[in-house]
């Protein structure tokens, strides 16, 4: 008979004696692929959830700190021709309330949109119709809402400035406000659209959906009167209706076409007084791309910083003030820039036009001292003076006309739009009388300085982080305006402009494909159900090759090579696998599906909440699959390995090689493993004495000590076996004989023993690593840093809350005592993804927040560095960075000194380096910088909108309640610390939970396996019980010594495991440090007990159903 004709039979034959192996299989294949298709739905469904947050938009413009002509959207389409659609957007935030205000949603994204950003969405169809005069909401804002549509809704958002509200003149002292009451006309659905957002992220924001229109109409009204319109955009979406993807080289070309100098706030006006030009910018303060190019066009040109003092004084011999002019416009300027401005103009020297010369009764080396504010942190106005001394008299400007402002000062907010002195609101609070001859001075020359000082002297007053010059003048030589613009332009860059691209849908795709591998992840955590399933299938395919020795015996006696014949068993494990394998594809779906709904469920705490579809790929079923295949038949090629290494006398006599004769061979073997264990139990002891158990490292070293005790459990195990093997005593009681037996197969018995004990041991001490609430979130030292709230608000506070409570200049009303309570640490914010483990996408550029170190200082627990790092220089001028280490290592996937890169305001690269590590804490999920550097490559990003509190325990929450009240306006939102804290456990408890779960099904497979060796034991022994019954003893009492002797196994395996795990656990049990285990820890040991008992009973009872004399009748 051929090779294939006998393996066809063999499969035939004993089909019944492989239907064990094929289902161990069949469980390998199931675990196994179906934890790759899980990985593929995870990423499925968060690829479909990035495609209905960009739609079929790829690019996006954004002028992050300010904002260009809505037109610009309109002239780059037309550069585009069919190429693609420009939809001009308005993104900013704001708050949604009910008319009576009892709903208020904060941290709302508002987008003005028209018809060209519908035309981008997922599914245009699904876009409710939207009128000029009403808001749509995404379902999640229209679920926070509790309103029906047509109902009336307010939206309240700030009014953007000219510039930065940090910065010196920068307009009212007020915050200003936008509101709109109009009707909510309905819900935009997710595949309408309404789940679009920047930042990649599962769950959707908060979004209302306005007409850009009505939107402008009120927002840009301060625009409005410097630029006669109010149509202006901060964001463009570029995409496809028809799917076709837009090339961004090709949108950096029409961007370079038809941006202008107005799109970046940049302008040039012809002067009265000269026959030069005046470069001046929307911002104020010029920029320093600006300024370097305006200079390379004209090398000559002259810089001017012009600045409202509060005072020019000349003061009297005797101290007494002999004259003061309140409120005047000061400029600085570059010596023999001007005709009555002498080439040796000094830093302490300053000149008077004739007005002030003579309202001063000043002459020629007269003391002059300027009074002045300058803004330091958090809008704190500081008064300060330096003093000058006459050198000449200038000449008086020529009257400003109507509706124009001076050739020396641009447009400050609430001060060129004036009508008169009384009219002024910048920001300064007026202390000094204005006097009807500064009124008709104001009436007549508007903002012409009264003074001039030095360049230098006037940018060592007055510089700032927003610039060092508010104008530049250079001749005209000829040139027209359109000229400059022309060259300006060509030395500008759009980046350098603010107008930047960001790369939507290839960021959305990195994002998912970098994001966390739940295939992997659930390997890792099925591990233990593969290794049970691999362990029953080399077991029972290696009991039934076991049975079939005088098969093998009689094939080697006929002339069959023992490659031959090996090959031919393990052909029928191939075929065995192949069979459970495709067995277990079906059972890939169930498990697959059930993994996903439970994601969907109970362990919803690991993905927040996200909602996932089945979507297997063909590939990782295939991979899967074809894995399932090869482990399985290589556990059956181990377990059966020494089969066909004895004679075929021996094979064909049933003869036996048990462990027990490996044993006797050394009487000292006992000692090989006497002699480790002790080693391991004597480690265990010095590293638990060495711990310190309310360390933040005492679950981890305890870990270590149950591992070294159930190391030494086992070794201990092993050198009895070996003492039970060699012993010489003659058996006096059943005790011995079951010690006796157990030794014969020793092998099987220790990996009986040492999978129950380590699955136990590692599944239950796990339980250790969970994370519990901080004893006190006072502690500074805690995962809060000694806060109790943190809050972030919509629209930006500017002013120090701890120090303006009770001060006439308050706007907020707050309560002095009350806030005397508390500490409050103020972060600015750069929006960037989400790191936290609440996002299942990579973070790609993650938001950035600037603290001031030293009010933070001595907070947290650190693993590497602390924040005095923030302070520190780096190589190439990256900047340091804080970060936690949760998102050091999943969100970011990087180690301590690498670096990121991010763009600045003026869209030029920089890099963070990730310089100093936090355990585990409310930080996560952002890098932090320090105030001074952010403000460095930000300065434009103006205002607080992160907050820590800290209050003083018997005031606790009364603080962050009155907060949230008197800023309302701002939507101001405090969460508590603890509460932070608890939701990013709870991913990291339920990763723990999702581990013990599958951990555990795999132990309640492995004693099912035990009940497999019992088994196998026992038919191998049929003859020796025979004998037994024999010379007279009942098959009840063979019955009771072989169940007492397999359980000692299975109780030897859970006393060693639940001693490691005991260990394993103590901050648990005895600390301050984990979760406590609780009754899951009783109930999981007597579950595994109680199944240990069942399969062991069973086995009894299937081996020996029977009396076995009729055995005898072989030999």
């Amino acid at each position: 008979m051929s090779f294939w004709g006998i393996l066809f039979r063999n499969l035939l034959y004993f089909r019944k004696q492989h239907a064990g192996a094929c289902l161990g299989a069949a469980l390998c294949s199931m675990v196994l692929v179906g934890a790759l298709t899980v990985g593929d739905s995870v990423r499925a469904t968060l690829s479909a959830l990035a495609d209905e947050r960009i739609g079929k938009a790829d690019l996006a413009l954004l002028a992050p700190d300010g904002f260009f002509r809505v037109q610009l959207a309109q002239e780059i389409e037309d550069e585009f021709g069919a190429e693609g659609t420009a939809a001009p957007v308005v993104i900013t935030r704001g708050t949604v309330s009910s008319p009576d205000g009892s709903v208020r949603v904060s941290n709302v994204q508002i987008l003005g949109v028209d018809d060209r950003f519908w035309s981008l969405a997922p599914d245009p169809t699904q876009v409710p119709s939207f009128e000029e005069t009403g808001f749509l909401a995404n379902p999640r804002l229209y679920k926070h809402l509790k309103v029906s549509a047509r109902s009336r809704i307010i939206l309240r958002i700030e009014e953007p400035g000219l510039f930065s509200r940090d910065a010196p003149l920068s307009g009212e002292r007020d915050d200003k406000f936008v509101s709109f009451n109009e009707t909510l006309l309905g819900e935009v659905p997710s595949e309408g659209f309404g789940s679009f957002g920047l930042q990649g992220n599962q769950r959707e924001p908060l979004t209302l959906f306005v007409p850009i229109s009505l939107l402008q109409k009120k927002m840009f009204r301060s625009f409005d009167e410097e630029n006669g319109s109010t149509k202006f955009a901060n964001f463009i979406l570029f995409g496809n209706p028809n799917g076709e993807p837009v090339d961004l080289r090709l949108a950096k070309k029409a961007l370079d076409k038809k941006w202008t100098l107005g799109d970046a706030g940049i302008s040039i006006k012809s002067l009265r007084d000269s026959s030069e030009w005046s470069v001046r910018s929307r911002q104020v303060f010029i920029s320093k791309p600006l300024e370097k190019a305006v200079r390379e066009i004209k090398p000559s040109a002259k810089g001017v910083l012009t600045y409202l003092v509060n005072a020019i004084e000349k003061p009297s011999a005797d101290g007494n003030d002999s004259g003061l002019i309140p409120y005047s416009m000061v400029s600085s300027v570059n010596p023999g820039s001007l005709s009555f401005v002498p080439e040796d103009f000094k830093s302490d020297e300053i000149i008077l036009n004739e007005w002030a010369a003579r309202d001063l009764n000043a002459t020629i080396g007269s003391e002059l001292t300027l009074h002045y504010f300058s803004v330091g942190e958090r809008r704190k106005l500081i008064e300060q003076n330096a003093s000058f001394r006459l050198r000449a008299i200038a000449p008086m400007p020529k009257p400003v006309p109507e509706g124009e402002e001076s050739d020396w000062t641009p447009r400050f907010p609430g001060l060129s739009d004036a009508e008169s002195c009384g009219e002024w609101d910048t920001g300064i609070p007026i202390t000094h009388e204005i006097r009807p001859r500064d009124e008709k001075y104001w009436d007549e020359f508007k903002g012409s300085p009264k003074a001039f000082v030095s360049l230098d002297a006037g940018q060592g007053m007055w510089n700032n982080r927003w610039g060092s010059l508010t104008g530049i003048r250079l001749e005209k030589d000829g040139n027209s305006s359109e000229f400059l613009k022309t060259e300006l332009q060509g030395l500008l860059t759009a980046e350098e402009a603010g107008l930047v691209f960001a790369s939507l849908r290839a960021d959305a795709q990195t994002g998912v494909e970098s994001s966390l591998d739940f295939s992997v992840l659930f390997l890792s955590f099925s591990f233990f159900v593969i290794v049970a399933a691999l362990a029953l299938t080399g077991m029972l395919f290696s009991f039934s090759m076991q049975q079939r020795n005088q098969q093998a015996g009689l094939l080697l006696a006929l002339g069959f090579s023992r490659l031959k014949v090996r090959a031919l068993f393990l052909s029928e494990g191939f075929c065995i696998s192949a069979v459970g394998v495709a067995l277990g594809l079906l059972g890939a779906w169930v498990y697959g599906k059930t993994i996903l709904v439970l994601l969907s469920g109970e362990w919803s705490g690991a993905v927040t909440g996200a909602r996932f579809e089945y979507a297997p790929a063909v590939g990782s079923i295939a991979a899967g699959g074809i894995g399932a295949l090869w482990v399985s038949l290589a556990a059956m090629a181990w377990a059966n390995r020494k089969q066909l290494r004895r004679e075929p006398t021996e094979l064909l006599n049933k003869g036996e090689d048990t462990d027990e004769k490996r044993f006797s061979r050394s009487k000292r073997r006992w000692l090989d493993s006497w002699i480790p264990g002790a080693s391991a139990l004597i480690g265990a002891v010095s590293l638990a004495w060495m711990i310190d158990l309310s360390g933040s490292s005492a679950s981890m070293g305890f870990f270590g000590v149950g591992a070294l005790l159930l190391a030494s459990g086992m070794l201990f195990f092993r050198s009895r076996l070996a003492t039970f093997a060699y012993g010489t005593t003659v058996w006096m009681n059943a005790t011995d004989l079951n010690r006796r037996n157990a030794s014969r197969r020793a092998g099987r018995s220790l990996v009986t023993v040492g999978v129950m004990a380590a699955g136990s041991f590692l599944v239950v001490s796990t339980g250790a690593f969970r994370k519990g609430p901080p004893a006190s979130v006072h502690e500074t030292t805690s995962a809060t840093g000694g806060f109790s709230f943190l809050g972030e608000s919509a629209l930006p506070v500017y002013d120090d809350l701890n120090g303006i409570a009770g001060q006439d200049e308050d706007p907020y009303d707050l309560n002095a005592t009350l806030m005397s309570m508390s500490k409050v640490v103020p972060l600015r914010i750069r929006p960037g993804d989400d790191a936290s483990c609440l996002n299942l996408n990579k973070a790609i550029r993650p938001t950035l927040y600037g603290v001031n170190p030293d009010e933070i200082k001595g907070r947290f627990s650190f693993a590497e560095g602390n924040w005095s790092v923030l302070g520190q220089t780096r190589e190439q001028g990256a900047l340091p960075a804080i970060v936690d280490q949760n998102t050091l290592t999943w969100a970011l996937k990087m180690k301590k000194g690498e670096r990121i890169e991010f763009l600045d305001g003026e869209g030029q690269p920089f890099f963070v380096e990730l310089s100093g590590v936090v355990k585990g804490s409310m930080l996560q999920g952002a890098l932090y910088l320090s105030e001074k550097n952010f403000l460095e490559k930000f300065p434009k990003q103006g205002g607080y909108r992160a907050f820590f509190l800290q209050e003083k325990p018997a005031f606790e929450g009364q603080v962050a309640a009155h907060l949230e009240n008197r800023l309302q306006n701002y939507g101001l939102e405090f969460v508590s610390s603890a509460e932070r804290v608890a939701s990013l456990q709870k991913v990291e408890n339920t990763y723990l939970s999702i581990f013990q779960g599958l951990g555990g099904l795999g132990l309640l497979l492995g004693t099912a396996g035990l009940g497999v060796v019992i088994v196998r034991n026992l038919v191998e022994r049929g003859k020796e019980f025979a004998l037994m019954e024999a010379v007279g003893y009942r098959l009840s009492l063979l019955r009771k010594l072989a169940f007492r002797e397999h359980l000692v196994l299975g109780l030897w395996g859970l006393v060693v495991g639940a001693t490691s795990a005991v260990v394993g656990i103590a901050p648990a049990l005895f600390g301050d440090l984990g979760e406590l285990p609780g009754m899951g820890f009783l109930l999981f040991f007597l579950s595994l007990l109680l199944l240990s008992l069942f399969w062991t009973w069973l086995a009894v009872r299937l081996s020996l159903p029977t009396s076995r004399l009729d055995q005898l009748r072989d030999e």
